[in-house]
């Protein structure tokens, strides 16, 4: 049932909420100039193939690998020093660095027309955003109060996706708007990354106006023998005992919560579902079935995009009224059928409707996967338990990317479809029955 204690939708009530209004918007902004770095990647990419016959999609690869590796190396051990450091620090600095690399990648390309200065960088950056995410999600509970943080998630993943949609389809134009040389900007996908750092420095401005309107509980720490760490180094080498223990007692956590392992569990399904998406329909609508190009692919995400947007809005205002885990178990499970129908479907009407649906799914996922966590991980918990869900996000799409793309020498694409859409379909029938809802 829904829990007696919210009564009412919470979603219109948040823009009363000056602090959470100051953190969200100032986020937006932030994500849009993310999607535009994206935009100016790809122009750049295009450029430099231009000046150094550089294989474009080479270098895409690579820089996908690139941008993967932070996360899947630290993704354990960055919720520990989340949970250990300041995190007002840890959000401010984060954007305050992100800004100057980010600003750097112009200057570094037009003088030296080699992308490893760029590889360094996005590694770079993709770290501090692997620590500013976690640190992001874990801190929401500051902000609003618990009955609020369904709603709080459903705005935040509402204005996330606009800016995300706004970002991808303004962005194209902006990276190739010749108008920017009248501003001595003498290509164009330079000025991408040059609004992107400037989205850096308005989140910094808006985090150091909020961090001095709240306050928020400082976790004391004490290295073995009562030291100080005095770097980041010296927190690695002389508290590594601390930082497995501290795994530890996360995992030990995560198994004996049943809420978190169906947030864990539902992760499990969503790499899968991404990943087949990602490797096996993306090609069957560019090439197989319905042969409509890069423009088709685009099409599609924009109507799913769409799908997300209203879903954000209907769950936000909505969302009170349903059970949690009912609603995570109930829309990987309609994912599930969706797929199966995705897979046999040659109908492009009907592609479109089911792509729309699939996107409308997608919100309550994320909103309900964050607000779980919230609301029942511990406060010393926290940033490991959001850096942990990160890391298996990561990690696990790359492997079943790899091991679903080997099937494909071996089997049909739509074929394999519909194997994971019967497998995600029946996982959510196990989990429903596994994890019973309580009344």
């Amino acid at each position: 049932m829904v829990d007696r204690a919210i009564k009412k939708s919470e979603f219109f009530n948040l823009f009363k909420i000056k602090n959470f209004m100051i953190f969200s918007v100032s986020q937006a902004f932030s994500l849009f100039g993310d999607k535009l770095d994206y935009m100016a990647l790809l122009g750049m990419i295009s450029f430099l193939g231009q000046k150094k016959n550089i294989d474009p999609s080479r270098a895409i690869s690579l820089l996908s690998v690139v941008i993967t590796l932070p996360t899947v190396i630290f993704g354990p051990f960055a919720g520990i020093f989340i949970d250990r450091w300041d995190k007002r620090k840890i959000l401010i600095y984060s954007d305050f660095f992100r800004a100057l690399l980010v600003g750097s990648i112009p200057f570094l390309i037009i003088k030296t027309l080699n992308l490893i200065y760029i590889y360094i960088i996005c590694f770079v950056v993709f770290l501090l955003s692997l620590f500013f995410n976690a640190t992001r999600s874990s801190i929401l509970p500051y902000l609003v109060a618990k009955r609020r943080l369904l709603a709080a998630n459903s705005f935040n993943n509402l204005l996330g996706r606009l800016a995300t949609l706004l970002g991808i389809l303004v962005g194209g134009f902006i990276v190739d708007w010749q108008i920017w040389k009248k501003f001595g900007i003498p290509y164009s996908w330079a000025a991408g990354f040059y609004i992107d750092a400037f989205t850096y420095w308005v989140s910094v401005i808006a985090l150091i106006y909020l961090f001095a309107r709240i306050k928020l509980k400082k976790i004391n720490f004490e290295g073995i023998g009562g030291k100080k760490p005095k770097n980041f180094f010296n927190l690695i080498l002389i508290n590594l005992k601390i930082m497995i223990n501290d795994l530890k007692k996360t995992s030990r956590f995560v198994f004996e919560n049943s809420q978190v392992q169906i947030v864990m569990i539902s992760i499990f399904l969503f790499v899968i579902l991404g990943a087949a998406a990602m490797v096996l329909y993306i090609p069957i609508i560019q090439k197989e079935n319905f042969k409509l190009g890069a423009s088709g692919v685009g099409f599609l995400g924009t109507i799913g995009s769409l799908g997300l947007i209203l879903s954000s809005l209907a769950y936000g205002i909505l969302g009170y009224k349903l059970e949690r885990r009912l609603v995570l178990i109930g829309s990987f499970f309609i994912f599930g059928v969706l797929t199966i129908f995705l897979s046999l479907v040659k109908n492009l009407p009907l592609v479109i409707f089911l792509v729309f649906l699939c996107g409308f799914l997608l919100s309550p996922i994320f909103v309900v996967q964050d607000t779980i966590l919230q609301e029942n991980v511990p406060e010393e918990l926290r940033g490991k338990i959001f850096s942990l869900k990160e890391w298996f996000l990561h990690l696990f799409f790359g492997f079943f990317a790899l091991v679903i793309g080997q099937l494909t020498y071996f089997f049909p694409r739509t074929k394999i479809l519909l194997f994971i859409g019967i497998l995600v379909t029946i996982s959510s029938l196990i989990v429903f029955f596994v994890y019973p809802i309580k009344k």
